[in-house]
């Protein structure tokens, strides 16, 4: 069993952009060079389409701010990761991007790529070749990206990534490379809408929320079936924070998380507990990140919403398997990971099935009891 506590990091050494050639095309040769430029006006991030890549470059975000304080600085995300970055403090702009392969909204995007008029383009997309080709064409922008071998030759400057290092520490790798060094130590950023604490208030509400009640976050999601845990071990979890703590489960998650939430509910009561409360499937990211900031304990998978919580300063329990939690896990000191390196026997490779219920619940009442001592401001 690993039962890790998730530090943040100090920042590495600092990553120097290797201004590749184009592999002897003469249409390329002409923009390599060895470093940027440092005036620069506006700076568009092509940044990630999952939630949780997303809020990993955030501390990015933070520090082209700091090296760039008067530029007019955009980042370009899916429509759906809007409200992740809608109140970050430090983006001027969100340009948004195709969320699918349609042709037609690939030729918009370089369209609006081209009047965007940016000087400089940060793209965290280093293995697609389109956002390669499109920034290929903007050739007035200092285009830098993480190196990799499918891309490099489309950008002027390309960063090495940093081996074992958490995937915050890669995409800071590209903000030092451009001078830009971030706070120490970094950290996650995200704010709610008011417009999501509102209507995130109105559905606890209607679930039957009330006033004096403190939380336990619960996510039981998972995209692969070796990274979920099974729903019954969830709702066991559930029932016992909720009487060993005298707090109540809030179960959080997309709309097909629906099922499992409501049958953790079933289960709860069948143990004698309190009903949990379900917004799974009815919230929007920035309504589940207003319901994920009032709660005292989270408990979850390997998912976007354990970086949510983890950027709102919530102590975060995650049960990893077959992913990394030195590369992925959650990026705060609030956080604890479960992971055992065996596999049940279904599965190839760690799984979750390995970790149990008294483990999880151990970790929990642990972390809880440590973070205490220092409280998180009110957000009721």
């Amino acid at each position: 069993m690993v039962v890790a506590p998730q530090p943040v990091e100090a920042a590495g050494r600092r990553a120097r952009g290797s201004g590749r050639s184009a592999g002897g095309d003469p249409r390329r040769e002409e923009l390599t060079v060895a470093s940027p430029p440092h005036d620069f006006r506006r700076i568009l991030v092509l940044d990630r389409s999952r939630i949780g890549d997303c809020l990993l470059t955030t501390p990015t975000l933070r520090a082209l701010r700091r090296g760039f304080p008067r530029a007019h600085l955009g980042v370009a995300i899916p429509a759906g990761n809007r409200e992740l970055l809608a109140e970050n403090p430090h983006l001027d702009e969100i340009v948004l991007r195709p969320e699918r392969t349609r042709w037609w909204e690939k030729a918009r995007f370089i369209l609006t790529l081209r009047r965007w008029e940016a000087d400089l383009i940060v793209s965290f997309q280093e293995k697609s070749l389109f956002y390669a080709w499109a920034t290929a064409f903007q050739r007035r922008a200092w285009t830098v990206c993480l190196d990799h071998p499918r891309t490099r030759r489309f950008y002027r400057q390309t960063v090495p990534i940093p081996v074992g290092r958490h995937e915050v520490e890669k995409y800071l790798a590209v903000a030092r490379a451009l001078g830009c060094e971030p706070d120490e130590p970094p950290r996650l950023e995200l704010a709610p809408p008011a417009a999501a604490r509102v209507t995130a208030a109105r559905l606890l509400a209607e679930a039957g929320a009330r006033a004096e009640e403190r939380w336990i976050g619960i996510n039981p999601g998972g995209i692969k079936a070796n990274k979920r845990w099974p729903i019954e071990r969830f709702a066991e979890v559930a029932a016992r924070l909720q009487r060993e703590l005298g707090m109540r489960a809030l179960v959080v998650g997309g709309a097909g998380d629906v099922r499992s939430a409501e049958a953790i509910r079933e289960r709860c009561l069948r143990l004698g507990g309190a009903a949990p409360l379900l917004v799974a499937g009815r919230t929007t990211l920035g309504e589940t990140a207003a319901c994920l900031e009032r709660c005292d304990l989270f408990v979850t998978g390997d998912t976007g919403p354990m970086h949510m919580a983890a950027a709102l300063g919530v102590p975060v329990v995650a049960i990893f398997g077959p992913t990394d939690p030195r590369k992925f896990g959650p990026y705060t000191p609030r956080g604890v990971v479960i992971r055992h390196p065996g596999s049940c026997g279904r599965c190839a490779g760690p799984c979750v099935h390995t970790v149990t219920v008294d483990e999880v619940v151990a970790a929990a009442l642990s972390l809880y009891r440590a973070d205490t001592a220092t409280a998180r401001p009110a957000t009721r």
